[in-house]
């Protein structure tokens, strides 16, 4: 590799900017140093404040001074945006929990009030308004470097690759900014690999600051990244298994009735609801809002209030804990104690039964469309199977830079299945066209999907072309982890409440002085929330209603109970 060269970006962002850059009064400055304990330190020019690709960096007040933001690249340092007196810097990360996207280094003699992590969530607290404006400009000066592509991680791998379909998706989902690089189309990638002196075959790389990981699995990077939380053998007021809207409004709520909280999710935040491009139907958002802004702003809202979020952690088993408390084995070998559980785990989305489906999974099949789906789908010809409220979601998102998207539905019509304005919006379309009693039967292609078959109700059969195929055709429950300890109806969905009550298997509810809350499983403390509990709505904001009624019933027995009440029974 060659000797790191330093690159200045131009133009540098208006330091004028009031979002971007808000300028702090004297009164502000004396107030966060003498009242909420900044310490004061001071940084001679090349010195780091904070680094890139680093976890819990701390947020620093700029006294005086100046410091630019670096975005390291092997072999390169790109300077891309400096910042002033009388504002503060630091990265969203700090409450995230992600790492840094760029450095920060000082280039005059600068002082600084510096907050750690913990300082910084204490004067948030104390000073909602104040924290308002924090979040509004970390987030603002997220977007800029996402949209500039600065500290952005880079995926180089030729479409068809599985492995890298795999890290995207993780990455994504976990709300941390990639750019996929083809190296069968983008000649850019071709010079990158040049520079880093890997050939194509070693593909696909990944790119993260000045590391480069060759033909990594979703595994390394996670481990690489952090994903995963290190909480072996402690004890938690709440435990939430799965981070869905379900999950993460448990997370939020939990923490702001201080409970201490941990949510254990096995891929990414968001579940089914952060694939989504838009959500049109839920409150308060009268124009719709795409699922990763809402994970993304219940990501930090849970973490704002000191939940715990570790994912790529899946839940192996339950099981007595001591002192009637629920222990949750993990597949790292690790393992929590629980004072209250939620099962917030949700659905998968149901396979495909049509051949050569195993070929392509990950290679032009999918079971999601993300953003960066919609702009590789541009002036090509897709496919969405389903009727439901994701399969419209996706068709009419695709349909923006597609140059033809089908709908494939085994029903007679849309509109049993789906919203009635993705039903408008879909049948407005003039790139979206709705097969009726149709179904996939096989797929065809090389290294990639290139066409499939579709047969009609009658038994005849025609292929056509497609570059992609999104399977959406509803899904099952994910209760693997609660087998043999909570019981379910007759389709696999967790039974609360009234049905738990009812229950007369060998795991009906143990208790004769009182009945299960109205989201309460057979276990006393145990509960549902979400897709995969019996009767849930399947709607976002079922789901957030659940995570914030669970909650209640959990603090309330808390609050009434010894530990050795909640958990195991008798």
């Amino acid at each position: 590799m060659q000797d790191v060269r330093v690159v200045r970006a131009e133009p540098f962002p208006d330091q004028d900017d009031e979002v971007v850059y808000p300028r702090l009064s004297e009164r502000k400055l004396h107030w966060l140093e003498k009242k909420k304990g900044g310490e004061r330190r001071s940084f001679a020019p090349g010195e780091v404040l904070y680094e890139h690709a680093v976890r819990d960096a701390p947020f620093f007040v700029l006294l005086s001074g100046e410091v630019e933001f670096v975005d390291r690249k092997p072999g390169k340092d790109v300077h891309v945006a400096a910042a002033g007196a009388r504002t503060y810097i630091g990265d969203i990360a700090a409450f995230t929990g992600e790492p840094t996207i760029s450095a920060a280094v000082a280039v005059a003699p600068t002082e600084a009030l510096v907050f750690e992590r913990e300082a910084l969530r204490k004067m948030v607290a104390d000073w909602p308004e104040f924290g308002e404006m924090i979040f509004r400009t970390l987030l603002a000066r997220r977007a800029w470097h996402e949209e500039m592509g600065y500290g952005v991680m880079r995926l180089i791998a030729p479409q068809a690759s599985r492995r890298a379909f795999e890290v995207r998706d993780l990455l994504e989902r976990n709300l941390l900014p990639v750019r996929w690089y083809d190296v069968d189309n983008d000649p850019e990638s071709t010079e990158m690999l040049s520079w880093l002196e890997i050939p194509r075959e070693e593909t696909p790389v990944l790119v993260h600051a000045r590391e480069v990981l060759r033909n990594p699995s979703p595994a390394q990077v996670a481990r690489g990244l952090g994903l995963r939380a290190e909480v072996d053998g402690e004890r938690f007021d709440l435990v939430v298994l799965g981070a869905g809207p379900a999950g993460l409004a448990a997370a939020v709520y939990g923490g702001s009735e201080g409970l201490r909280t941990l949510v254990v999710e096995s891929w990414a935040p968001g579940g089914q609801a952060g694939t989504s491009t838009r959500i049109e139907n839920y409150l308060g958002f009268p124009t719709g809002v795409g699922g990763r802004e809402l994970t993304t702003k219940a990501t930090l809202q849970a973490r704002r209030f000191d939940a715990v979020l570790s994912s790529y952690h899946r839940a192996t088993e339950l099981a007595d804990g001591p002192e009637g408390l629920v222990r949750i084995d993990l597949d790292d070998g690790q393992h929590v104690l629980a004072r209250s559980l939620v099962m917030a785990t949700g659905a998968r989305w149901r396979e495909l039964h049509a051949e050569g489906m195993d070929r392509f999974r990950g290679a032009g099949v999918y079971h999601a469309a993300m953003p960066t789906d919609a702009e590789r789908a541009r002036d090509k010809d897709v496919i969405v199977i389903g009727g439901g409220n994701s399969a419209g979601q996706a068709a009419a998102a695709l349909a923006q830079r597609a140059r033809s998207v089908r709908v494939v539905v085994r029903g007679k019509a849309l509109k049993s299945t789906m919203s009635s304005y993705l039903v408008g919006r879909v049948e407005r379309s003039p790139r979206i066209e709705v097969l009726t009693e149709t179904e996939v039967v096989a797929l065809h292609g090389d290294a990639v999907v290139e066409s499939v078959t579709l047969q009609s109700s009658d038994g005849s059969r025609e292929d056509v072309d497609t570059s992609a195929v999104y399977v959406m055709i509803g899904a099952d429950p994910c209760t693997e982890v609660s087998d043999g300890m909570l019981a379910t109806d007759d389709a696999g969905f967790l039974l609360c409440g009234d049905g738990a009550r009812q229950c007369a298997s060998h795991i009906a509810w143990p208790l004769a002085d009182r009945d299960p809350a109205l989201l309460e499983t057979v276990r006393p403390g145990v509960f549902a929330a979400g897709d995969v509990r019996a009767g849930a709505s399947n709607r976002v904001a079922g789901a957030v209603g659940d995570g914030a009624l669970v909650v209640r019933f959990a603090h309330e027995l808390l609050s009434d109970a010894t530990p050795t009440s909640v958990g195991a029974p008798g």
